[in-house]
């Protein structure tokens, strides 16, 4: 692979909404399980950023994550970025585009609670990337326009990946990647501040004018969040139908014993991504993507996706 590309891993040390038993016992986990994969599965990677969101009470880490992160990996050099948790992992990633910009062709932004875990999964997504005439981002799953998104089409999981010119037009449009300039001490308030971003940083590749993808059609992806059905669950498999994971969170490394399948209509097999013109009809004449289809007169069905003439 030819492309120079830059992963940027963004990782948060404190506590978390949701937390696996081997985060609680050892905060550095996601630091070692990061450099696990990244030294075991194929890449081609040109750049790797560590970067940590610190707050005073996280200090006392800082010399065990420099000695425990190898100069290189796989012949790719790592740097070690250590700031304060000013606009969580969007305001992380938006500095280190900033240093960097078209010093690479593409950046995969990652939490640090979620592994690639294929090889070539770098190769994979510049691919993937190109594949589309209008692709923006290329991120994990997609969440189509609803009420409550606001209507905007955005990315489900952040994790994903854009070419440096497509976030050199955000950059220049908003002066930064989309982030808030905001300090965040504590997990409640990161994860409220999060959802408000992360809604916002999608959209914006709209805005320019490009659209949102994802990797359904060729992997599946393994995504903390809780079931709606048990309390005990916290993570949804996206895209079932593929028997390979492309990324995974953490509880994929336990005895885990299984996961929420969502069976709304943006999740199933059948379900066409929205176009960019459809996206942004729904956003501006605040529709949802779907609608109800009707057997008779009153027995609804099932969802099907709004059909417009644009």
């Amino acid at each position: 692979m030819d492309n120079k590309v830059c992963f940027v891993t963004s990782f948060w040390l404190g506590e978390r909404r949701m937390e696996s038993p081997i985060y609680k016992e050892d905060r550095l986990y996601f630091l070692k399980k990061q450099i696990e994969l990244l030294q075991t599965k194929k890449h081609n990677l040109s750049k790797i950023i560590f970067n940590f969101n610190i707050i005073p009470e996280h200090y006392s880490y800082i010399s065990k994550i420099i000695s425990l992160t190898p100069k290189q990996i796989q012949g790719t050099e790592v740097e070690i970025n250590i700031r304060e948790n000013i606009g969580i992992s969007y305001g992380a990633w938006s500095d280190c585009f900033s240093k960097y910009k078209s010093d690479y062709d593409y950046y995969v932004f990652n939490e640090d609670d979620y592994f690639f875990v294929q090889d070539n999964w770098d190769a994979y997504l510049v691919n993937k990337h190109n594949s589309y005439d209008d692709c923006g981002y290329l991120c994990m799953f997609v969440r189509e326009p609803h009420d409550w998104n606001n209507y905007r089409k955005i990315a489900g999981s952040s994790v994903g990946i854009a070419s440096s010119e497509t976030l050199m037009k955000i950059y220049s449009k908003y002066g930064k990647l989309p982030s808030l300039d905001k300090k965040v001490d504590h997990a409640l308030e990161e994860y409220k501040v999060g959802q408000d971003i992360q809604n916002q940083f999608g959209f914006a590749f709209l805005e320019i004018g490009l659209n949102l993808y994802d990797v359904r059609d060729d992997y599946a992806i393994l995504f903390e969040k809780g079931s709606p059905l048990d309390p005990n669950c916290n993570q949804w498999k996206m895209f079932d139908w593929n028997p390979e994971y492309l990324s995974v969170c953490s509880i994929y490394f336990t005895n885990f014993f299984g996961w929420f399948i969502s069976h709304d209509l943006e999740f199933l097999q059948h379900h066409q991504i929205t176009t960019y013109e459809e996206a942004m009809y729904y956003y501006n004449n605040k529709l949802t993507y779907f609608k109800d289809k009707y057997e008779g007169d009153s027995t609804r069905i099932e969802w099907i996706k709004r059909e417009i003439n644009v």
